[in-house]
């Protein structure tokens, strides 16, 4: 591929790749690095994409990958808490640190799960994402989705019960 044709399928695939770093990383600027990354992985393999079948889902595959190593590095994910939450434990202290004991506790034990099963839940329970467009931005089937999300919320349970015994 040349520099002009990679030129503008960079373009091209630029808002994407922003969309889906923003979903994970919730950081503008280092989701902005995210994204030169991605597209500096791709320039790397450019003469070998007239190969590949599709080079969108090669794009999101690179990006997911680059953004679950940034999270591993980052090992603390920030975890917002509803205005719900927020007006209800201004009122009770005791009850606002037992929230946040059980949020941060939610989060270790999301943050144990599979990077895959992780990274689905986090779509489908933090951005609101449908299986279906989930399956669309990760490249998988929709079965998939809904199995993975089964078999986290599954673990997550069987931890919960164990910690509440």
């Amino acid at each position: 591929m040349e520099k002009e044709e990679f030129c503008i399928l960079a373009r091209q695939l630029r808002a994407d790749i922003m969309a889906v770093s923003l979903r994970f990383l919730r950081e503008e600027a280092e989701a902005e690095d995210n994204v030169q990354d991605t597209l500096l992985r791709l320039w790397t393999v450019r003469n070998q994409l007239d190969a590949v079948r599709s080079i969108q889902a090669l794009t999101y595959a690179i990006c997911r990958n680059l953004c679950i190593s940034k999270l591993r590095k980052r090992k603390v994910i920030p975890l917002k808490l509803s205005d719900e939450i927020r007006l209800a434990s201004a009122h009770d202290s005791q009850w606002m640190l037992e929230e946040k004991e059980n949020a941060q506790w939610l989060e270790d034990r999301i943050g144990e799960l599979p990077a895959s099963q992780m990274q689905i839940l986090r779509m489908s329970q933090q951005d609101g994402l449908e299986n279906s467009e989930i399956a669309v931005l990760l490249g998988i089937s929709e079965t998939t989705v809904r199995t993975a999300l089964s078999k986290a919320r599954k673990k997550l349970l069987q931890k919960f019960l164990v910690h509440s015994s």
